[in-house]
């Protein structure tokens, strides 16, 4: 007698499967190189194309250099970008003279209009630290007088006359100033 196997059609139809199922897989991998390939072609190609572009532009462009007009024009436009460069670090420099300004024309002005009327100014140096006047006077008290308004300015950390001479019926003074330092708020 002869056996008759019922399962053998499904167990072949198994190994179909698996059979179809490394086809498909290396259809997919082959799919995948064929599109990486296709891409890098199609960027060596896009890139190619640029590349011939830049040179025909470089080329039109050395063309143009030729020509004076535009050559001209192009050192005109030099020059503006750097006329705006130094006119942006002049800006920058003065904002920065004008926040260092620790003596200005008010402190000067309210100097001036503390002089009694017997003083006079003969010169007054200015350094970021104070000021030194130096000036003559028909008589002491108005010197007195004139360190003693000086004082009473808030500007001043210390007011001090650091000589006073006889010079043919006046005096002759020297006055020193120190100016007092400004916070970080600026008051």
């Amino acid at each position: 007698m002869k056996d008759l196997n019922f399962f053998s059609s499904y167990s072949k139809k198994s190994n179909k499967k698996s059979f179809d199922k490394s086809i498909v897989l290396y259809g997919i991998l082959i799919l995948v190189i064929m599109g990486i390939l296709i891409y890098g072609l199609s960027n060596f190609i896009a890139i190619k194309k640029l590349s011939n572009d830049v040179a025909a532009i470089n080329l039109e462009l050395e063309a143009n250099l030729k020509n004076t007009k535009i050559k001209e024009i192009l050192d005109k436009e030099q020059q503006i970008k750097v006329i705006k460069e130094d006119m942006a670090k002049l800006k920058a420099l003065d904002k920065y003279v004008q926040d260092r300004d620790v003596v200005n024309e008010l402190l000067l002005e309210d100097i001036r209009n503390n002089i009694p009327s017997l003083l006079f100014i003969s010169s007054m140096s200015v350094n970021p630290d104070g000021i030194r006047i130096e000036g003559k006077s028909k008589d002491k008290e108005s010197i007195a007088q004139f360190e003693h308004n000086l004082r009473s300015m808030e500007s001043f950390e210390r007011v001090f006359i650091s000589q006073v001479t006889d010079d043919n019926g006046h005096y002759s003074f020297y006055l020193d100033i120190r100016l007092k330092e400004e916070n970080a708020d600026g008051a």
